[in-house]
């Protein structure tokens, strides 16, 4: 019998979190579902407990594969895939329990999406969780509808992440996700997916996204790593602002971010593209601030974000 959701995990040396991640999806209230797990190349326990956890659910398909990315490992796994709608998870978040039901129910309330998405939580530790502040009205917390400017929407902080998106098999069959990208390999998805597909979200958190993964890549930085081509989506963004300004905001993280580790090749790319006037005063400013002073406000950042307060520069 053909599964509502397949539940597509890749799964790389996350021995410490696995267990509970997949717990999370054996507690949904919403039980039509298969899980796929892709193993690319584990060099820990990884795969041995999530072979243990899931000894009893039979509706699952584990294999493995040399080391090979996760682009390549969600193609791999999406390949295998039976059900109607493809929900991905990574191997370290959590869903609340009624997190399926409620994508389930964007699919039958908003019939013309094909993309589906949730708010949801950073999680840094037991006493530390939030709820990034999203370019979206808060009255419509906790309601359901459709985004009708997914880039205008995603600016101050993107509205789902991996593990808060799901969307219907067909997008998959138009869409891959890129093996040559080995950082940031979701937002190339994303604006294809958006560009070409109508989302459904519910704004309200049923997402843990843990940030205390050690080594997570969103700390350790993306030299020697090949970022999206944003430049492949210039000739969209003349007939879309919105996606000129979030392919410019995009830009001047990873440029920000560059300049703090010394990685000129990306300094040098990004700085091509990038047109400043689609940036706000506070982005500008920073952008010619030494290094040196980029360093110290990210201390204070962190600092700051141990007392409940999350600074950006949006």
């Amino acid at each position: 019998m053909t599964p509502f959701f397949s539940v597509i995990i890749p799964l790389y040396n996350k021995e410490n979190f696995i267990k509970t991640t997949l717990e999370s999806v054996l507690n949904q209230s919403f039980l039509d579902f298969e899980i796929i797990i892709v193993n690319d190349g584990s060099t820990d326990k990884s795969v041995t407990i999530a072979e243990k956890t899931l000894s009893t659910f039979e509706q699952k398909t584990i294999v493995s594969q040399t080391n090979q990315g996760l682009s390549t490992t969600r193609n791999e796994a999406i390949s295998l895939a039976k059900g109607k709608v493809l929900a991905l998870l990574d191997a370290d978040d959590l869903w609340q329990p009624q997190y399926l039901k409620e994508i389930h129910q964007l699919s039958l309330n908003f019939p013309e999406a094909s993309l589906f998405g949730t708010d949801y939580i950073e999680f840094y530790s037991e006493s530390l969780q939030l709820q990034p502040r999203k370019n979206i009205p808060k009255a419509k917390r906790d309601t359901t509808f459709i985004v009708n400017d997914f880039f205008d929407a995603s600016l101050f902080q993107p509205i789902t992440v991996p593990s808060s998106f799901a969307f219907n098999k067909e997008v998959f069959e138009a869409i891959k996700f890129n093996e040559a990208v080995t950082f940031a390999e979701d937002i190339e998805f994303y604006i294809k997916a958006n560009l070409d597909y109508k989302m459904a979200f519910y704004f309200k958190p049923l997402v843990i996204s843990r940030q205390d993964i050690p080594n997570q890549m969103t700390k350790v930085g993306f030299k020697g790593k090949k970022l999206p081509d944003l430049s492949h989506f210039e000739n969209d963004a003349k007939q879309n602002s919105s996606l000129k300004k979030y392919l410019d905001t995009y830009r001047y993280y990873w440029l920000s971010q560059s300049r703090m580790t010394n990685d000129f090749d990306h300094i040098s790319l990004l700085k091509k593209g990038l047109d400043q006037d689609n940036l706000s005063h506070k982005q500008r400013f920073l952008l010619r601030m030494p290094v040196f002073v980029l360093k110290n406000l990210k201390q204070l950042k962190s600092v700051l974000l141990k007392w409940k307060i999350r600074v950006t520069s949006y």
